[in-house]
């Protein structure tokens, strides 16, 4: 048995957060004490971890400090963030962390700045011959539109998001195929598509050009890819299709060898020098060539069924912050996930409880 540890998971908030816990409790070479952070006292990840504190928002500038002393305060070995927001600040902060014993599973500055820009993410890949996008992106209004019409609209759809964003968010796919009152009442709430005149009706008049990345649209299957990277070193690489997405998130999904995407993800990971838990995303052309949407220098949300699928994503990369052999397990191919929701209530005095 190896030595016991604990370790900080952040945002307890989070809707995954509880199947993530599980991972760390399924460790069966050593005991995993798990210290778990969020904005409110009523995050559903504190009914199912050792101990929880209120922070504040991710934004203030007690955020950070805050966090250094529950580390030092409960003898953290190692720290994972799991918010895109504060990525970047742990990244900076880790040298700081490290000198009271605790490690911080994040990759460094430099490779955060290219794997959270998405031009900058698609530039690299251009060059190293990695399939990405063809894209643009535009400075103004009018850039914006000569964009659109570049890439084919209205004959072929277009998408666009936020160049620096992360999941779902922001994400639009602008289309013709569609008719506007079916695009008003026929559509989920969540439904990403929308017309041409609904994005000109905002874009047109804003004082502030958004930054944004159009490209082309990828109408095959999307694949999330967990990574345990170990400064540029791709350990162990899981492919899972994502078969059914609900608001972002994959809700039945399968663990799908795949070659290619296997290889792409290698080459991604060493250029940028990702370190850590590790997510890529990536979606078939209408050739069926795989192509790479994003990077997410995090943990992916649905990676449990990369641990359902024989690899603990989120213990082994806790293993190599610490300086531990990890040895590549062997992957449960086809496993299959099917997601579902949970709850956790609380009483009037604070306490949770499930039925």
């Amino acid at each position: 048995m190896l030595n016991d540890i604990t370790v900080l998971y952040t945002s307890a908030g989070g809707l995954g957060y509880p199947s993530h816990v599980r991972c760390f409790a399924a460790v069966k070479e050593r005991k995993i004490r798990v210290i778990g952070t969020a904005q409110e006292s009523t995050a559903p990840g504190f009914a199912f971890i050792d101990k929880g504190y209120v922070v504040s928002p991710i934004g203030s500038k007690k955020y950070i400090e805050e966090i250094f002393k529950i580390c030092k305060k409960e003898g953290v070995q190692a720290v994972i963030p799991a918010d895109p927001r504060e990525l970047d600040i742990f990244a900076i902060e880790k040298d700081r962390f490290e000198k009271i014993g605790t490690k911080v599973v994040i990759s460094s500055p430099k490779s955060l700045r290219v794997a959270n820009d998405k031009c900058l993410l698609y530039e690299y890949c251009n060059r190293e011959s990695i399939p990405a996008p063809t894209f643009f992106r535009p400075g103004n209004y009018k850039e914006f539109m000569e964009a659109v019409s570049s890439l084919g609209y209205p004959e072929s759809d277009v998408c666009f998001k936020p160049a620096v964003s992360s999941g779902s968010r922001g994400f639009r796919v602008i289309t013709s195929r569609v008719d506007r009152l079916d695009l008003l009442l026929a559509n989920q709430p969540d439904s990403t598509f929308t017309s041409i005149e609904e994005v000109t009706s905002v874009l047109g008049n804003s004082k502030d050009f958004p930054n944004l990345v159009i490209m082309e649209y990828l109408p095959g299957d999307e694949y999330s890819v967990d990574v345990v990277a170990d400064r540029g070193k791709a350990i162990v690489i899981v492919p899972r299709i994502r078969e059914r997405i609900i608001l972002g998130a994959s809700f039945t999904g399968r663990v799908l060898r795949h070659e290619q995407i296997m290889e792409y993800s290698r080459k991604i990971v060493s250029g940028i020098e990702l370190n850590g838990a590790v997510g890529l995303q990536f979606r078939m052309d209408k050739e069926g060539t795989p192509k790479i949407l994003e990077v997410n220098a995090r943990p992916h949300g649905a990676l449990t069924l990369s641990a359902a699928g024989g690899v603990n994503i989120l213990y082994l990369a806790t293993k190599v912050a610490l300086g531990e052999k990890v040895t590549p397990p062997k992957i449960k191919w086809n496993t299959k996930m099917t997601r579902y929701y949970d709850e956790v209530y609380w009483d009037e005095a604070g306490h949770s409880f499930k039925i």
